[in-house]
């Protein structure tokens, strides 16, 4: 990694060309200082005077960061072609992009950082703790929900939407499963009734079991299942990294 700390504008370019402009694709260039943005393209904006960090990565994205806020106020994506140059003693950034048609441009008055680098990661991004996960959780093990109940269906379709699981219990009692991956909630029970009375009409049960599953079942929605004849279950989701690990959310 190599960087410059307050560089002049003719210092930086020299210090880009060398480490950054006859690599593009191996380095990521990160430029912090005072700067302002003009884009034209899908529409035209213009980014007053002010200090950020500008980020190439090595794909051809440019972001522009202000010091608050996730998201970049400007960016251009993935294959964009970026110039240096200096004009009136000002370090001056263009980018381009040709489908679609925009470019951007980016005029330092004053530099604070200027840092090139190779970053090397090939891993991709896995998702675990969603709601299919619970799904699956009660699939190979449905004890979670209680004994001797047999999933028979999952994603069954009735009149008002579908069931997350179907199923029957010891006593070949219709069982009608909701899983909620996160806070369970007041629209949950209703959710649920209404696919316990589509079950009712349908197979013609005088009784139907519905139980509603999430990692919290407050104490209101409690009340309120036990209104209506329903049962809740409060089941943790496991989130299952790649060494195998299995973490339970209140892990992390």
């Amino acid at each position: 990694m190599h960087t410059a700390l307050h560089p002049s504008a003719s210092d930086a370019l020299h210090f880009i060309n060398e480490y950054h402009t006859s690599k593009p694709e191996k380095t990521m260039l990160l430029v912090m200082g005072e700067c302002i943005v003009d884009y034209q393209g899908r529409a035209r904006s213009l980014l007053d005077w002010g200090e950020r960090l500008i980020m190439i990565k090595q794909d051809g994205t440019v972001l522009v960061h202000q010091p608050v806020m996730r998201e970049p106020v400007n960016w251009q994506p993935t294959g964009s072609i970026t110039e240096f140059k200096i004009k009136d003693e000002q370090l001056i950034l263009n980018c381009r992009h040709l489908h679609p048609a925009e470019k951007m441009r980016v005029a330092f008055r004053r530099l604070k950082l200027v840092t090139a680098t190779s970053l090397v990661d090939h891993a991709n991004l896995i998702i675990a703790g969603m709601e299919i996960d619970v799904v699956n959780q009660i699939v190979s093990d449905p004890t979670i929900i209680e004994e001797n109940l047999r999933i028979v269906k999952r994603e069954k379709p009735v009149k008002t939407g579908s069931i997350d699981l179907f199923g029957f219990d010891k006593n070949h009692v219709p069982v009608v499963i909701e899983v909620k991956r996160s806070l369970a909630t007041i629209s949950s029970v209703h959710q649920l009734r209404m696919y316990v009375k589509d079950i009712k009409k349908d197979r013609k049960e005088p009784k139907v079991r519905g139980i509603l599953c999430a990692p919290r079942v407050p104490d209101m929605v409690k009340k309120l299942l036990e209104e209506h004849n329903l049962e809740w279950r409060e089941v943790e989701r496991k989130v299952v990294l790649p060494d195998n690990r299995q973490r339970t959310l209140k892990e992390f």
